[in-house]
């Protein structure tokens, strides 16, 4: 292997991932550690199909070449993560927040955002390798506090001093927690009903500890108290989803995001990519369609290291209930794909069925106001019964993407 990538750490990309034009700020190497690309050189789709036919179909970078750039070092994280380690041990111990607490807190926001500039995705690949479920709430705390730090600057409803606010309310958001048996905490398996219920509870646990502080901010407490509530108002006080401020919202998928991407004890972390899809999955019911698209176009290609999530060749569900095939993704707006509509979904009272088109529809979504992207279908044994009536009923066999190998 070569030295470029020897006793680095590495992370691994999917060629099927990766959009034609689109750059890197670090250097893309094979499997053996030849470099293929140099930082920033554009990926054109001439380049992507001779190292697929030469190397495979992964590409990887080192974490130690985007390190190297100091935007947020490993140091500044683990200072931060002490920090935070020291700050919530203090509350475990005394059993309340204090004016002494706040500050403390303001202080680790301030580390985290005067460390974070235009080249985040660095602070994103640190936060992706800070995973250890032992110390969940310290590292989840950071984390959250971290993401919400870059959609809060990016989705710029908040200014200056309104973003501290923000990411104190994310960084602060679990603080409840503490005041919760460890043992459901920790436990390993799934929490039976009356757990879930004392777990609910950390909101309101947490928006009293901090409240008696005086001059404390709205923003910080609406954070705290409102980050589980839902677009179909069946989040834990099931509030009127429209009438939440924007601090929680952007919080909860931020929230969601760090905890499907870290490891349970009872399942695995998910990768970006599936966690992208999940989110994605939740349009209508956990999150917004507008929060959504903006997670995903604004952080989206940071936190997956490519252009998109999903790929061409994967099966999409509308908002209309139609069944479609991404064609081609749009750089512009990862929500709104190229398309070709073939079936839909007809419901009865006992059961769902999919009446398939004989002339499938062609669709760009950027184009087309009605229709919308709400599922990427994960499901292998569906994904595989619509892969088999296509291919029985002859459908789409004239398009160019029946020939990649999952069509075969």
């Amino acid at each position: 292997m070569s030295s470029d990538l020897s006793n680095k750490k590495r992370v691994e990309i999917d060629l099927d991932y990766i959009m034609p034009e689109t750059s890197f700020i670090y250097p893309l190497y094979s499997y053996d550690g030849e470099k293929l690309l140099d930082e920033r050189e554009v990926l054109t789709q001439s380049k992507i199909k001779a190292i697929r036919e030469k190397y495979g179909n992964k590409v990887y970078y080192s974490l130690s070449d985007s390190r190297d750039s100091k935007i947020l070092p490993s140091i500044v994280y683990d200072k931060t993560l002490n920090r935070s380690k020291d700050f919530f041990d203090d509350i475990i111990f005394s059993g309340k927040f204090t004016k002494d607490s706040y500050k403390k807190s303001e202080e680790i926001i301030e580390d985290i955002l005067k460390d974070l500039n235009s080249r985040e995705l660095v602070a994103i690949n640190l936060l992706k390798d800070m995973r250890n479920y032992d110390e969940y709430l310290y590292y989840h705390s950071v984390n959250v506090g971290l993401l919400s730090a870059l959609l809060a600057r990016k989705i710029r409803v908040y200014k200056g001093d309104e973003i501290k606010k923000v990411v104190l309310g994310a960084y602060l958001s679990d603080l409840g927690k503490i005041q919760i048996d460890k043992k459901i905490i920790d436990k390993p398996d799934r929490l039976s009903t009356e757990e879930n219920i004392q777990i609910r509870l950390h909101p309101q646990l947490g928006y009293n500890m901090i409240k008696i502080i005086e001059g404390i901010d709205p923003i910080i407490l609406q954070t705290v108290l409102f980050h589980h509530e839902r677009f179909d108002d069946e989040g834990y006080y099931s509030l009127p989803y429209e009438s939440l401020p924007t601090s929680p919202k952007i919080v909860a998928i931020c929230d969601t995001y760090d905890a499907l991407t870290s490891p349970k004890p009872y399942r695995q972390a998910y990768s970006s990519s599936e966690a992208l899809k999940i989110i994605l999955n939740s349009v209508d019911k956990q999150f917004d369609r507008h929060i959504v698209s903006t997670f995903i176009n604004l952080m989206g290609t940071m936190l997956n290291n490519s252009m998109s999530f999903y790929k061409k060749g994967d099966f999409c569900i509308l908002n209309t209930g139609e069944l479609a095939i991404i064609r081609d993704i749009n750089s512009m707006d990862l929500m709104s794909p190229k398309i070709i509509i073939f079936a839909k979904f007809e419901k009865s009272d006992s059961s769902t069925s999919i009446k398939f088109f004989q002339n499938p529809i062609e669709v760009d979504l950027m184009n087309d106001f009605n229709r919308k992207l709400s599922n990427i279908i994960l499901h292998k044994k569906l994904i595989d019964l619509i892969r088999d009536k296509l291919k029985e009923k002859k459908l789409l066999s004239d398009y160019f993407y029946m020939s990649l190998p999952e069509w075969q």
